[in-house]
């Protein structure tokens, strides 16, 4: 039998972390978060944009991929500098970490194993 996942209370002091990434990384980055920090209330999805390069005016085109986690205050600048070096941020032009304050939270629980997801 499985352990049941322990969510955080409803009400408290807690962090919300928000990360733009190269594209392709947020899967490892969310694996490190489970098994180092056992951050649960995460997830990534994939944004796509254009944009204007200053010199001359040249349109591209980037993916990323955006992670965004809640955990509790106490947890957050260890799940913050996680999050830094996981994505590779400490690249020049990586992408970005951002940390915010949240008071209330709705965790977000894994599928049990064996259960079909949709």
């Amino acid at each position: 039998m499985t352990e049941a996942v322990q969510l955080p209370p409803l009400r408290g002091d807690y962090r919300i972390i928000t990360c733009v990434m190269p594209a392709g990384r947020g899967a490892e980055v969310l694996e490190a978060l489970r098994r180092e920090q056992g951050v649960v209330s995460a997830s990534i999805h994939h944004a796509r944009g254009i944009g204007t390069h200053s010199l001359r005016h040249r349109v591209y085109s980037d993916e990323k991929q955006v992670l965004t986690a809640v955990v509790e205050a106490a947890q957050g600048d260890a799940v913050f500098e996680l999050i830094y070096y996981a994505a590779g941020l400490n690249a020049p032009h990586a992408g970005m970490v951002m940390m915010g304050h949240a008071f209330r939270a709705a965790g977000i629980a894994p599928a049990a194993p064996g259960e079909d997801v949709q």
